[in-house]
């Protein structure tokens, strides 16, 4: 056997072969109970591209961002200096990648940009234009298009005059508190370009200090969730998922859980303990790599060395 185990069916396979089952569904069985206490890895192959435009979020009007579906755990989220949005209404169809403008927006369009709002899919841009109000999309529309679509320029670093946030992960209570008395206090002046602000999970959206406008944009580095072994795909015929990142990266997980699994289900807690402290062993040292910041590239709690001092604007007591 080769050293990869390349698909969930040679995964059933082996630990058959090692444990000398004869039972496919029981195997299966211990495969999932095994996923459930992996939920939480943090590897490399999990990670979002920030800058990929579908992990792009774009503020709404009330300058919250919607938690991505996949979003397992947040790394780092950034602005990248300044962008412009415009906005205008639009219709459009369910499944087609075209919408048609209905009023004039303040500023020109232009290939590249992000558009938002209701029937619209995340991550969709523009990719063409048919004419000046009929507009062609990256990604086709998941509803009804209607209302007020929001337009807003990809930010980057090249050419950007700032202000670059970095925002610090607080908790739902705190930027809550925070946001009410955000209001009393000027904006800051006279500060490095690099700045430091806030964000948290307040219900299934992300809310921001300092405040951010309606068409912000934040760039959103994450662990990304992922999907289980067996999960069904449809189709013609019907299929079922063969593999995923956990498991083209960290076979042993895969592993040692199952048969951790497998020998608790067969009372042997002996075999059992073996295969626990072999998984855990295995989760410790992608615990560890993190740790160092080999792979997370940093820390929970972010210090930036573009902040030679500390500004209180926003904390309180």
């Amino acid at each position: 056997m080769s050293f990869q185990i390349p698909d969930a069916d040679s995964l059933v396979a082996f630990l058959k072969d090692f444990t000398g089952s004869t039972n496919t569904a029981e195997i299966k069985q211990c495969i999932y109970l095994a996923e459930l206490s992996m939920r939480n890895i943090e590897l490399p192959a999990l990670r979002s591209d920030p800058y990929a435009i579908e992990n792009i979020g774009v503020a709404d009007s009330l300058g919250r961002i919607p938690i991505p579906a996949d979003m397992n755990k947040p790394i780092l989220f950034f602005k990248q200096g300044n962008q412009y949005s415009t906005s205008a209404t639009a219709t459009g169809t369910v499944s087609q990648y075209t919408i048609d403008l209905t009023s004039t927006p303040s500023q020109s369009l232009q290939v590249g940009m992000i558009v938002s709002g209701s029937g619209i899919a995340s991550g969709a841009s523009i990719a063409s234009f048919n004419s000046t109000t009929n507009i062609v999309l990256n990604l086709a529309n998941t509803g009804t298009v209607s209302g007020t679509l929001t337009f807003s320029t990809v930010a980057s670093t090249s050419g950007a005059t700032g202000p670059w946030i970095v925002y610090d992960r607080i908790g739902d209570r705190d930027i809550i508190t925070q946001g009410m008395i955000a209001q009393l206090y000027l904006s800051p002046v006279n500060v490095p370009a690099v700045i430091r602000g806030k964000f948290s999970e307040v219900y299934n959206q992300y809310q921001f200090l300092p405040w951010i406008g309606a068409g912000a944009q934040i760039n959103m580095y994450y662990y990304k969730a992922w999907p289980l072994l067996f999960a069904p795909i449809a189709g013609d015929p019907p299929t079922t998922l063969q593999t995923n990142a956990v498991l083209q990266t960290w076979p042993e997980g895969y592993v040692y859980a199952s048969l951790r699994e497998y020998y608790i289900k067969r009372h042997n807690n002996e075999d059992a303990a073996i295969y626990q402290q072999k998984y855990q062993d295995a989760w410790n040292i992608v615990e560890d790599q993190n740790n160092l910041g080999k792979w997370s590239g940093g820390h929970t709690r972010l210090t930036s060395v573009w902040q030679p001092r500390q500004y209180r604007q926003y904390n309180i007591k």
